[in-house]
């Protein structure tokens, strides 16, 4: 009888001394350790990218192929950053390995199987703006064949452009994505739809897709071709994902049919900085993936970024329904993060301004330092007062506030009523109403010249170029109010109730921000007695050179909102109008939407080193009023749920 084997035991391969070196404890065993299904939960501050680096480095390392590793990450500069370090770190070129966007993988698999999926290989991709002049095309081609009936409710190409990709990127009906963005579309849902349907077949005729396209259809590809998705899946023993929080359900599906071979799916993010909901990331992807399968998790919680004070306060803070967490602090004592309180948005931004001139007297270099906010519009104030002390500061949040389309529109109506041998602000105005164009609006801009001095003459204008094609009714109800009540926040409010208030709807996917800009202007504009004191306040805010891709970030304060801060630090931060109905934001308390509003704040406040200011108001909400509507000023309040010993208190006041 044959004796039993002896058992001859190999020893796993060492740890390679480049990655032993380079990481601790909780990301070291993250690095070996992840295989199958995996979650990394790397909270703020906590090294995720050199997590996902060296997980890389420690793959190739171990006798995995380039080729054999995908790579999906949100932005190119990310892929770019996290391969770069990858081959510095493993001293190899990582030739043959796939990395980039969700956008980019999508584009690479489509056309290397275009014939399964029976599309051209050399199809174009529409960018924003391409698929917006062509949805802008559809939309004029049906309004002729309306005769131009219902043009006034039917949203614009740009809104048009976000209903349907969010339709696409939530999976929901064209119906749910329409309540969503716009109730008050639901009585064109039949014109939206067939401008939708023509917009599709003119992409295949001019043998394009766009953006959204790129993933239904590879998702489409691999649900419906097999033989495909069986190579690439056999190809990629290794799947990794960041900022896996942000995907949405298009993006999960795909990466779980590409990863159903091996098995080997490694995720990295965390859910409690999960804020783009209105793009479609789900942050339940988290959860769904923790709940399926065996899935293994690891927790990267040594947070680098900030002092010991203000990592207890986010300890103090996550968001309520989200993995749990404990941050832990290495870094050296600093001060406690404060919560100031200031009677009203001027006091706010004067303080704000002070401590930003302290803070650089001390030494700070301007662009360490940042205000978020929730909305843009919540900085309306700050900006003004920053001109007025030359404090130099660049928007991550948008344009400045007088730069903004909507805000130079009002300026134009108020700037004529004061000046109307202004013919620029006439041509501005002019064209926002239905069949004027250039030409027209400079046949109407030479009459209105030839009537100056004369403000019947001025109506009488309007009225006779009023007809069935240009379309001038509503600019003649404001000009007939307007001659009654020259009040600089009477003439704002008759001109957005009159006409621009559905004028941004159909115009712009974001109505609902610019409309709170137009609020914030008619509460600034409540302070004056005049139109012309107004303007020459506001004309101090305005830059000469707005080219914004020219301006250079050194020495600048940043002024961002939260959600494009994500991903940033400063030594120093201000959060600015932290009220109920302010941030939490109103619309979202209305709707019932506290945990994304939660996650928001989780984010705005891990972006802080060493000097966190959390700032509200005495009397609750910043602003009261919304148009007609009272907004309370209590509800769900952020600041009454931070521990009183994880901060100081400063109550903000003149010296008299």
């Amino acid at each position: 009888m044959k004796e039993k084997a002896k058992k001859y035991h190999l020893k796993p391969n060492p740890v390679p001394e480049f990655i032993n070196n380079a990481l601790d404890d909780e990301q070291l065993d993250a690095v070996l350790n992840s295989s199958g299904r995996t979650l990394i939960v790397a909270g703020p501050g906590s090294g995720k990218t050199r997590v996902i680096t060296y997980k890389i480095a420690h793959l190739v390392a171990s006798g995995v192929k380039p080729e054999n590793i995908l790579l999906v990450t949100f932005t190119r500069a990310a892929s770019r950053e996290m391969i770069e370090r990858a081959r510095r770190a493993s001293g190899s070129d990582l030739r043959g390995m796939l990395a980039g966007t969700f956008h980019h993988i999508c584009n690479y698999f489509l056309r290397k199987y275009s014939h399964r999926i029976d599309i051209n290989a050399n199809f174009t991709i529409l960018d924003r703006e391409d698929a917006k002049d062509l949805i802008k095309h559809c939309r004029s081609q049906l309004l002729e064949e309306l005769s131009k009936k219902g043009a006034s409710i039917l949203p614009g190409a740009g809104v048009l452009q976000s209903i349907y990709s969010y339709a696409i990127n939530c999976g929901l009906s064209l119906r749910e994505a329409i309540v969503h963005q716009s109730k008050k579309f639901l009585g064109v849902e039949e014109h939206i739809e067939e401008i939708w349907k023509r917009y599709s077949i003119l992409k295949i005729e001019n043998n394009s897709l766009d953006y959204d396209d790129l993933l239904v259809k590879a998702l489409q590809l691999f649900e419906t071709n097999l033989e495909a998705l069986e190579i690439e899946s056999t190809r990629f023993r290794w799947i990794l994902v960041d900022e896996f929080q942000d995907t949405n359900i298009l993006q999960y599906k795909l990466v779980e049919l590409l990863s159903h071979v091996h098995g080997n799916l490694v995720v990295v993010g965390d859910d409690a900085q999960s804020i783009y909901s209105f793009r479609g990331a789900r942050f339940e992807n988290v959860f769904d993936f923790l709940n399926s399968g065996n899935t293994k998790i690891f927790k990267i919680q040594t947070n680098y970024r900030s002092t010991p004070e203000i990592v207890k306060l986010i300890n103090n803070i996550i968001p309520s329904n989200a993995v749990e967490k404990s941050l832990k602090a290495v870094r050296e004592s600093g001060p406690l993060p404060v919560v100031a309180e200031t009677w009203d948005n001027m006091e706010e931004a004067n303080f704000i301004a002070q401590k930003i001139e302290e803070h650089i007297n001390d030494g700070i270099l301007p662009e360490k330092i940042a205000v978020l906010y929730r909305s843009h519009y919540h900085s309306l104030e700050l900006q003004m007062e920053l001109d007025r002390r030359k404090i130099d500061y660049i928007l991550f949040s948008g344009p400045k506030f007088v730069e903004t389309a909507h805000v130079k529109d009002i300026i134009a109506f108020l700037k004529v009523l004061v000046n109307p041998a202004d013919q620029l602000s006439w041509g501005r105005i002019l064209r926002l109403f239905p069949g004027v164009g250039s030409t027209t609006s400079l046949r109407i801009i030479e009459t209105i010249r030839l009537s100056l001095g004369n403000e019947d003459k001025i109506l009488e204008t309007l009225r006779k170029f009023d007809g069935s094609r240009i379309k001038l009714g509503k600019l003649i109800k404001i000009f007939e109010a307007m001659n009654e009540d020259k009040q600089p926040v009477n003439a704002i409010q008759t001109i957005f109730h009159t006409f621009y208030s559905n004028y941004l709807d159909e115009k712009y996917p974001d109505a609902r921000e610019r409309k709170l800009d137009i609020e914030r202007l008619m509460e600034i504009s409540e302070r004056y007695s005049g139109i012309s004191e107004l303007l020459e306040d506001l004309a101090v805010s305005e830059k000469v050179d707005i080219e914004r891709e020219r301006i250079e970030r050194e020495s600048k304060v940043v002024l961002s909102t939260v959600h494009q801060a994500k991903g940033l630090e400063w030594d120093v931060v201000f959060i600015i109008a932290v009220n109920p109905g302010d941030f939490p934001s109103y619309f979202a308390l209305n709707e019932g939407n506290i945990d994304e509003e939660e996650r928001i704040f989780y984010v705005a406040v891990t972006r802080a080193r060493d000097y966190l200011y959390i700032i509200r108001q005495k009397g609750g909400r910043s602003r009261p009023m919304m148009g007609n509507r009272y907004v309370f000023r209590s509800g769900y309040d952020f600041i009454a749920k931070i521990p009183e010993d994880t901060v100081e208190f400063w109550d903000i006041g003149w010296d008299l």
